[in-house]
């Protein structure tokens, strides 16, 4: 009896689960070649090295998941053509891109600006009576 239940349920589980992944083929997939190109950037230069995208990278840099909403591309593309110091560094430089890497990176973040986070990053609490470090 215990085996035919179970026969039953794994028969059931793989019938729900087919009919998802063949319903999931079907979804558009509408990632631009710009986003694509954008990702391929954030790779090339390690951007993961130093900031985060969804709380995973380094964690020296700023959280970039949610950078195109607090940036346009006209002030990233100033940002990329004359970097600033990495602090506390007095002779370490962020990476310049150019034009087109600029274009491309920031459509990879105005894409991941689309997907849902559920309020991430969080937005520190201060306590009161907590001193600051």
């Amino acid at each position: 009896m215990r085996f035919h239940t179970f026969a039953i349920l794994s028969a059931l589980s793989f019938a729900i689960f087919s009919i998802v992944v063949i319903f999931s083929w079907r979804l558009d997939k509408t990632i631009s070649e710009e986003v694509v190109a954008g990702k391929i950037v954030w790779q090339q230069y390690n951007c993961v090295s130093c900031h985060t995208i969804f709380g995973h990278g380094g964690y020296v840099g700023k959280d970039l998941t949610s950078i195109a909403s607090e940036m346009t591309i006209k002030e990233m593309e100033e940002f990329f053509s004359s970097p600033s110091l990495i602090p506390p560094h007095k002779k370490v430089f962020h990476q310049s891109l150019r034009k087109r890497e600029v274009e491309a990176i920031y459509s990879y973040f105005e894409f991941l600006s689309t997907i849902p986070t559920l309020g991430w990053p969080p937005v520190p609490v201060e306590i009161e009576g907590e001193d600051k470090p």
